[in-house]
């Protein structure tokens, strides 16, 4: 535990690291109370402006593998060390969207949480969301389809575990994870930046974070190509896997799963995630410089495919005239698939998907922060003509201007107005009132 310890106070003192990507988030999976009472600090302890993006002491304590502990009690002895109490949760948002149509959630997401630490150096998170039924019916033409009913079930959302030790200065982390949405970054990932598609409305085929851009800010532009087209959605992982991290950076190396299961995979076939992450401090600016690459053969729910895409990120988090500020950008791209070839991060192929999205958050006044975030992508999809596959390209835009008010340190509020352009031709106005208890 002293090691972990000193490790924290390292990385709380010239870490780097923090936030990014887009512009309707339904969940909070990285702000949620239970770390709040296993710690004795109020959630603002761990994140910068507002949640869910992390600062520097968030970065550290998710590097510990959600161990560390404050005034909580413990129970000890014969080589246990685990919190008196079981860390629980509930997070889940209020929403108002005014677009074409208007459209109310109460609540838009919830979920149970329970986390913590279950040893020295070794911790866990599970998310249990509460998601409308799905069942399978068929159409007039008698093709089988997946739709939702009324009423709302738990459901398995998200579990890893980690256990880390100190390698000469080095912390060494063991990881296995499964998750519903979130891609193989859900195993360990300390950016905030959308690397890890947890805080999506709706994630299509394409590698988390890859395409639709500016996740933890709202809905991301692919989700809006992907609804509006009713297209199958991706994004499960299991995996496990290794990562390395001081001061300077962290390294991280999964083999994972393109797919979920409360159960055994037979044959698997594993594919292949790296991530890569300096994390200098510039100027006294914090900064984050990183690259997702996914590679090799995967399972996935349509069988066996090929998992490639490659992704880009950048973020500095600072002070500018004595208020805080964050600038955060990103750049990635999933190459087609050929005849033979089927990738699963871009099924379609006519061409490469490919997405660049900047976003800038400066502080106003106290808990108040405005955003400005600009989203390009091009997303391909072969649609069925008759009896022919042809392929066709989606291309948009996506402008955004928001405002957030930290109104508790566990209650936010949020305006944001969102112009789609391209081939979406839309305006969105959304309120967002999100609570975590």
């Amino acid at each position: 535990m002293k090691t972990i310890r000193a490790f924290i106070t390292t990385v709380g003192r010239g870490g780097a690291v923090a936030a990014l990507l887009a512009l309707l988030m339904p969940s909070l999976a990285q702000a949620i109370p239970a770390f709040a009472r296993q710690v004795g600090q109020p959630c603002t302890a761990c994140h910068y402006q507002h949640f869910p993006t992390l600062n520097s002491f968030g970065r550290a304590f998710k590097a510990s593998g959600y161990s560390l502990v404050g005034t909580q009690g413990q129970i000890e002895g014969d080589g246990l060390a685990i919190p008196e109490t079981l860390n629980a949760a509930l997070v889940g948002s209020l929403q108002y969207v005014k677009g074409d149509a208007q459209e109310i959630g109460f609540p838009a997401a919830l979920s149970l949480y329970l986390a913590g630490k279950v040893a020295d150096n070794a911790g866990f998170m599970m998310e249990i969301p509460f998601e409308n039924q799905m069942v399978e019916g068929e159409t007039d033409g008698g093709a089988k389809v997946m739709g939702e009913t009324e009423g709302a079930v738990a459901a398995f959302g998200s579990l890893k575990g980690s256990y880390f030790l100190d390698v000469q200065g080095i912390a060494v982390g063991l990881h296995a994870y499964s998750t519903e949405m979130a891609g193989p970054a859900y195993g360990y990932e300390l950016l905030s930046t959308g690397a890890m598609g947890m805080n999506v409305a709706v994630t299509g085929n394409n590698a988390m974070g890859a395409i639709g851009l500016h996740m933890e800010h709202g809905a991301t532009l692919m989700s809006q190509f992907m609804g509006d087209m009713s297209m199958p959605m991706a994004g499960a992982a299991t995996g496990f896997g290794v990562s390395a991290q001081n001061s300077l950076g962290y390294v991280y190396v999964s083999q994972y799963i393109a797919d979920q299961k409360v159960e055994h995979f037979a044959s698997p076939k594993l594919g292949s995630y790296l991530r890569a992450v300096w994390t200098p401090t510039l100027a006294g600016l914090d900064v984050g410089v990183g690259t997702q690459i996914y590679l090799g053969e995967t399972t996935t729910p349509e069988g066996r495919l090929d998992a490639k895409a490659t992704t880009f990120d950048v973020q500095v988090q600072g002070q500018a005239a004595g208020r805080p500020f964050g600038l955060y950008a990103s750049y990635a791209t999933a190459p087609k698939s050929d005849a033979n070839a089927k990738n699963w991060y871009n099924l379609s192929t006519g061409g490469d998907n490919s997405a660049i999205g900047i976003l800038a958050e400066v502080g106003l006044m106290d808990r108040l922060s405005a955003s400005v975030g600009f989203v390009s992508a091009t997303y391909w999809m072969d649609m069925m003509m008759g009896s022919m596959v042809r392929p066709m390209d989606q291309k948009g835009t996506s402008t955004s201007l928001g405002l957030t008010w930290l109104w508790k340190p566990n209650l936010k509020a949020s305006l944001d107005l969102v112009k789609f352009g391209g081939d979406l031709d839309a305006t969105n106005t959304v309120a967002t009132l999100q609570a975590g208890f």
